[in-house]
């Protein structure tokens, strides 16, 4: 089999298959050289898991952004924290403004009426 893979290189065929593998190869790492997100910052898989390599799965909202629950009943809190007092109960589809930022799984918004904390993934972009 290998005899017979060597014979098909030194046909012109073969010269030109392996010279479209070899500039392909070239150009996937050019790419992989010339951008940072497709590069790692540590040298194992090891220490990337020990420096924090894994992220939480989550939205990302910027201040400004308009939210609405994604069901009824989502509790408004006075902290990010599942043990704080809640300031009010959200209807499915209210208007949200995002004030500040996330902490602990929640997000700092602003209703009509009050302001406080809800947690990420029961509110979705309007």
């Amino acid at each position: 089999m290998a005899a017979a893979g060597g014979g098909y290189g030194n046909t012109n065929e073969g010269k030109i298959i392996a010279a479209a593998f070899m500039d392909n190869y070239n150009n996937v790492v050019k790419v992989v050289r010339n951008d940072p997100s497709l590069q790692r910052n540590v040298g194992t898989l090891k220490q990337e898991a020990a420096a924090g390599g894994t992220k939480k799965a989550g939205a990302v909202f910027n201040e400004g952004d308009m939210l609405a629950p994604k069901i009824a009943n989502v509790r408004l809190m006075s902290d990010a924290s599942d043990s704080s007092k809640p300031l009010a109960t959200l209807a499915r589809g209210e208007e949200l403004v995002v004030i500040g930022g996330d902490k602990n799984g929640f997000i700092n918004v602003q209703t009509a009426t009050a302001s406080g904390w809800v947690k990420i993934v029961l509110v979705q972009k309007q």
